[in-house]
């Protein structure tokens, strides 16, 4: 375990510690894994995340890697998920987060084509809640998309997945401050990105507007298999409104997706505060939600804390098993590019030195 150690910083936690119990996601340089610890008798199953360093490095996603890591561990939301461990080897990153065994909201939409309004305002208003935290930490989350929003057995969301987030944007509540990246989801990205003529936290707002468009109809705004025409659309055209959406969300819709970002709800200091006294969310008691004391509209079907029926059998039905990784066949340039200083994170020695 001497790599281990030198790796995880004097700390316990570490890979061995955890028992594999299934696939339930894979990315371009990584899997995600249903996870127990070996020790524990507490029943309590969680969500790995694993990233191979040597793809991290080639991509040139080293910056954005460990801004991820920082801010699962900083940004408290009931609707983000929480990180409980980061830890790494010489090959390897390690995140171990909520698993939610809700399913994503892809896979929701996907079942049921489109969602009630009370539904969809539901949700609507859980990412309001937590695109607003991450805004007042200066933070823009750039990848809101229905594949990174999970359902937990409860009926309540969470976003995950934040390697396309930008931190650091201080006075980004007053405006003014810009990015330039071009990063995200076709479907869901906002006119000024697609220009490439520097964007805000706004972006989340348009993004928003987009996945509340699709619940209500089944389709983002402009969508179609030419990829070319389709953000060409989204730069040039305005938002066709269906017939059936209700006379609030039709109000809501137009000014989140609002092509000229000073115009958008939400761009000014106020933020999330002016979505929360839309009429849109005039059913919605922020305290309540926030504390999860709403009645849900929908609750996943699952049996148990390990059930994974809702989550796609192209991942579960997998090998459940680590990609191998020759990590003496790594470079020394390579070994001290990818060291990860500050990587190891542990939940419960957060809360001791809080005194909780």
């Amino acid at each position: 375990m001497e790599a281990e150690d030198l790796f995880n910083e004097g700390k316990k936690i570490n890979r061995d510690e955890f028992k594999i119990i299934k696939v339930i996601g894979r990315g371009s340089f990584g899997k995600v894994f249903l996870v127990k610890r070996k020790e524990s008798n507490d029943g309590k199953v969680y969500a790995m995340k694993v990233l191979i360093k040597s793809m991290v490095a080639k991509r040139n996603l080293i910056t954005k890697t460990h801004a991820e890591r920082e801010i699962l561990g900083q940004i408290k939301s009931p609707f983000i998920v929480n990180l409980y461990y980061a830890f790494q080897t010489e090959a390897k990153l390690y995140f171990v987060m909520d698993f939610l065994n809700g399913g994503e909201l892809f896979y929701h939409l996907r079942k049921d084509k489109k969602f009630t309004e009370e539904r969809a305002c539901f949700y609507a208003a859980q990412l309001v809640s937590s695109l607003g935290t991450l805004h007042a930490a200066g933070i823009i989350y750039r990848d809101l998309k229905p594949e990174n929003v999970l359902l937990a057995a409860d009926g309540y969301l969470k976003i995950t997945d934040f390697g396309l987030s930008k931190t650091g944007l201080d006075n980004m509540r007053k405006g003014g401050q810009k990015t330039y990246s071009f990063c995200g989801t076709p479907e869901y990205l906002a006119p000024e990105i697609i220009e490439g003529v520097g964007h805000d936290k706004s972006v989340d707002w348009w993004s928003l507007g987009a996945i509340l468009y699709e619940m209500l109809c089944g389709m983002p705004p402009h969508y179609q298999k030419n990829r070319k025409q389709m953000l060409k659309d989204i730069v040039e055209k305005p938002v066709p409104m269906h017939r059936n959406f209700s006379s609030n969300s039709v109000a809501l819709l137009r000014v989140l997706l609002e092509r000229t970002p000073h115009r958008r709800i939400g761009y000014g200091a106020e933020d999330a505060e002016q979505l929360r006294k839309h009429p849109f969310f005039a059913n919605i008691d922020w305290k309540k939600l926030e504390a999860k004391e709403l009645k849900v509209p929908y609750k996943p079907y699952v049996s148990s804390a390990e059930d994974c029926r809702n989550i796609d059998k192209m991942f579960t039905d997998e090998r459940a098993t680590e990609t191998p990784v020759d990590e003496n066949g790594l470079s020394g340039t390579l070994k001290k590019k990818t060291k990860f200083e500050g990587f190891t994170y542990d939940n419960e020695t957060q809360l001791k030195g809080l005194g909780k």
